[in-house]
């Protein structure tokens, strides 16, 4: 099985400084700080925004797991930007999905234009090929859950993973900082 990719913070950060597009800088903020699928975002709709853009509701995804989040002040603001955007397309009037495009009559913006986009930035950002997918943003932000503490229950909940077993597959990936990570709790928690 070939080793899970993601992007480090360097990556995450070169990759965003290049998004000028409200809508694209929406978009791969949300599958990075709420680890969705390149589908869940696709199908968002307008309605799945809370009132107060405090929260945002998944409820289209693999496996059929709805789940909630809070919407973070970083994204509430790239939210109402983007919807101000969105207003001005000639398709925006009766199309219930978030993101869409001025070719997408009533439908969302699809897969293949988020993969094209996400190719453009990385390749504008150095990012190496082998990291040039949108799932690569699920996986950044599986792996900064571990980096912050999360446990491995907290991340298949987050993920909307049906089986542990899918969310396992961080635990193999160990970035070299880990490693002391692990010698200095160790070394401070266990005495002998």
């Amino acid at each position: 099985m070939e080793k899970v990719k993601y992007l480090d913070n360097n990556e995450i950060k070169r990759f965003f400084d290049i998004i000028k597009s409200p809508r694209d800088r929406l978009i791969f903020s949300f599958l990075y700080h709420y680890g969705l699928r390149v589908g869940e975002a696709c199908s968002l709709k307008l309605a799945d925004l809370g009132a107060q853009l405090v929260e945002i509701k998944i409820s289209r995804s693999k496996g059929g797991i709805s789940r909630t989040y809070s919407i973070s002040l970083q994204d509430a603001k790239l939210i109402k930007k983007w919807l101000k955007l969105r207003r001005e397309l000639p398709n925006a009037d009766g199309n219930p999905y978030l993101f869409i495009t001025k070719r997408s009559l009533s439908g969302p913006i699809s897969q293949i234009n988020i993969q094209k986009a996400h190719d453009r930035y990385s390749k504008l950002a150095g990012i190496e090929k082998s990291k040039s997918h949108p799932h690569v943003w699920r996986h950044s932000c599986a792996i900064k859950l571990l980096e912050s503490g999360k446990d491995i229950f907290f991340i298949k909940s987050y993920l909307g993973h049906r089986s542990l077993q899918s969310s396992l597959v961080y635990l193999e990936i160990m970035p070299p900082e880990w490693a002391k990570l692990q010698r200095s709790v160790i070394e401070t928690s266990f005495v002998l």
